[in-house]
């Protein structure tokens, strides 16, 4: 059994984790590689360079191959090459970005247009280079093995690859025949895939045929009808026997009121598995992650929960605004904060405010809601309304009515579990019984 993606979504690793802890460890294959993917997973691209094991070891931004006393500066976001007063290049962090981990570094012409894309992976070397025409638009990339020969070349003007492996040279006319080649090659176990796509992995699941039970993770919305591939599954016209299992339960429920009963029989619904990595325990202590002082309504919750202690934490210097907040004997500010502080911080606070404005950082809700806190925002700052439940959200006019809701409270034990609950919790024999049974 494999586990197809076509990229490495969110949804994707939320699917392998839940996939593997249920047990169900056949290789999982990601078809774009970006040269970062997490222990467990591999690639066509993996498979043809001949990935020997290598120590991760990712390329710190500062650490890019530059000519002699070219400059090479950074913040929390990109970098950047400068060659005295001319920018020759930007560098493109992986995630989380304040890691400053190089991605891709984008190389400049003296007009500031991308000619060329180095991409790294996490080994810290080069494995491939995109090139661009004038209208900057990408004409082709070769991918370099570990000793960065040149093994795989793709044509974007005219959509045909070479393959260089094992003494011989192919030729594919289309990505798809490309990626076939690999799975018949692959030495994998092709009896069963399980697939979170309608595009690329159902294209190999379809020509790819023989004998095989196969699954459709949906993991999208449902529009106003049943998309064409899926009618194709549902009405038994490939040659590979499919199920579709829908992980959102909105889109499941729609689903079911567009099929037909023959159809009905092909679907079901089975949600993700979440960590759990702490239970909560009512501490009034509340997190706040920003790289923003613009934090809304905190002035008037601090001034109104006096018995909750606030913990504000930023990857960066804090401005003078943050500053003042300190002041007050129930917060704390942790300016700079690495990694390991903000853990010890999600480990020893039971309540989590997304009130930030800005992008959200090193995917603060997401741990939150892993870690069991209570997670609160404002109606115009939630940056994930999906781990959030209705009434932990709030007008943003209005401040003093979530510091009311909580001082109403001394336990919202019931809360965090309706936060799982409603993502249509699981568990491991939910799997097990769907999938196996």
């Amino acid at each position: 059994m494999i586990k197809l993606y076509d990229r490495l979504t969110q949804d994707s690793l939320d699917l392998e984790y839940s996939l593997q802890t249920a047990g169900f460890e056949g290789t999982g294959v990601v078809l774009q590689d970006d040269g970062f993917l997490p222990n467990g997973l591999t690639s066509p691209f993996e498979f043809f360079a001949g990935q020997e094991k290598e120590t991760p070891s990712p390329l710190y931004f500062n650490e890019v191959e530059v000519p002699a006393y070219w400059q090479i500066t950074g913040t929390n976001q990109q970098g950047e090459i400068w060659d005295y007063g001319q920018k020759k290049a930007i560098i493109f962090y992986h995630e989380p970005k304040h890691l400053r981990l190089v991605k891709t570094v984008e190389w400049l012409d003296t007009g500031g247009k991308v000619r060329q894309s180095d991409h790294y992976n996490q080994y810290g070397r080069l494995f491939a280079k995109t090139y661009f025409n004038s209208q900057q638009e990408p004409t082709h990339k070769h991918y370099f093995d570990s000793y960065q020969r040149p093994y795989f070349m793709e044509n974007f003007v005219t959509g045909d690859m070479t393959l260089d492996w094992r003494g011989k040279t192919y030729y594919f006319a289309k990505k798809v025949d490309f990626y076939l080649f690999y799975l018949r090659n692959s030495g994998l176990d092709l009896s069963q895939i399980y697939y979170n796509s309608l595009g690329m992995p159902f294209l190999l699941a379809y020509y790819l045929g023989g004998e095989g039970q196969d699954v459709l993770f949906w993991q999208e919305d449902m529009g106003e009808q049943i998309p064409g591939n899926m009618q194709l599954l549902l009405n038994g016209n490939i040659q590979r026997s499919t199920r579709v299992i829908v992980q959102k339960r909105e889109s499941y429920n729609r689903l079911m009121d567009l099929a037909n009963p023959e159809q009905k029989e092909k679907i079901d619904f089975l949600s993700y598995l979440y960590p759990s990595l702490r239970e909560n325990e009512d501490r009034k202590e509340i997190l706040i992650l920003t790289n923003t002082d613009q934090l809304q309504g905190l002035a008037t919750l601090i001034a109104e929960l006096p018995d909750y202690h606030f913990h504000i934490a930023a990857l960066t210097e804090m401005s003078q605004q943050l500053v003042k907040y300190a002041e007050n004997s129930n917060v704390s500010l942790y300016p700079n904060a690495g990694f390991t502080q903000i853990q010890q911080l999600f480990a020893s606070c039971d309540i989590y405010l997304d009130i930030n404005h800005g992008s959200e950082i090193m995917a603060a809700v997401r741990t939150a809601f892993e870690s069991n806190l209570l997670i609160l925002a404002f109606d115009n700052t939630c940056h994930h309304h999906e781990f959030l439940v209705a009434e932990a959200i709030f007008d943003h006019r209005q401040p003093s009515q979530l510091a009311a809701w909580l001082n109403q409270r001394t336990t919202w034990a019931d809360t965090v579990q309706e936060q799982r609950s409603q993502k249509g919790y699981v568990g491991v024999q939910d799997y097990q019984l769907k999938l196996k049974g």
